[in-house]
Formats: C-alpha cells, structure tokens, sequence
C-alpha cells in the first residue's frame, strides 16, 4: 500500500508536512475512526523526516498525524535526513519509537539511541522535545553519553 498526502504545517517547522509518503506491505482501519495500522517495511517520510518500523500505528488524519507509535527492530525517526555529515541530522532508535505532534515530542522506549549531531545517547528511555532540542534519558541500565572531542 503507498498513499501520498499534501497537508499544512506541523510543530516540526513551517512546511515539514508539505508531501507525505507513506508505505507498507499492509494497512487497515481500526474500528475507531482515525486509526490506522499498518505493518511490514513501514515508511512515513516528507522532506524533513523519516519514520521507518515493522508495525505502526497512525493516531488522526495520516497527512497531520495526531501520534504515531511505532514499533521495530529497532523502529527509527530521522529529522533532516538530507543534512550532509550529521550536521543538523536528529536520529532516534528504539525498540518503541512515538511521536507526538502535539508536544513535538519523541519517546523512546526499550534499548533507546539518540544522535544529535555527533552526540549519542543510549539509555533504556529517552524523550526528546524536538521543539526546544533538550532530552530525558533514564532507565535500570544508567544512561551513557558520548561526545567527541573538540578539535
């Protein structure tokens, strides 16, 4: 199933939701309206953003998603994925990925990795709040930060 969509503005920025693309081996409509599930090689991507799982779940209209959960081996949410050298490039991996538009929020869950730039984060939960660029990350393993040096 492939679909695309031309939609408004999300709390990512002015125009991130400009053309979506969606696609996966399988789609359907939950009982409840303004769901859908989709499964196998999941991908939600526009110009600014990718999401790629093996199950998901799309919460509200697919062109302005209200939540999208996302679950994988890890299941993955890129932002500026054009960016040349990591520069800009926001990646979040976990075994559960959700975002909520809302909040402008990404919450990580179970074996959770968070790239901004060249910084990594690794923990068992992490959010992320895109819209100010700041993250939590706990969990029963600690949290483990690498950050490379400063030329």
């Amino acid at each position: 199933m492939s679909m695309s969509c031309f939609c408004g503005a999300s709390p990512l920025e002015e125009g991130a939701f400009d053309m979506i693309n969606i696609s996966a081996d399988e789609a359907g409509e939950d009982e409840q309206p303004g769901i859908l599930h989709l499964n196998g090689h999941f991908l939600m991507q526009s110009t600014d953003w990718q999401l790629t799982a093996e199950e998901a779940t799309v919460y509200g209209s697919p062109d302005k998603p209200d939540r999208v959960h996302l679950e994988g081996s890890p299941a993955r949410f890129l932002i500026n994925p054009n960016e040349n050298e990591n520069q800009g490039q926001i990646k979040a991996a976990a075994r559960v990925v959700e975002y909520l538009r809302d909040d402008n929020l990404l919450i990580l869950s179970d074996g959770a990795t968070l790239m901004l730039g060249d910084e990594v984060i690794r923990s068992t939960h992490i959010e992320y709040d895109i819209r100010t660029n700041r993250y939590r990350a706990s969990g029963s393993d600690g949290v483990l930060i690498e950050v490379p040096p400063v030329d």
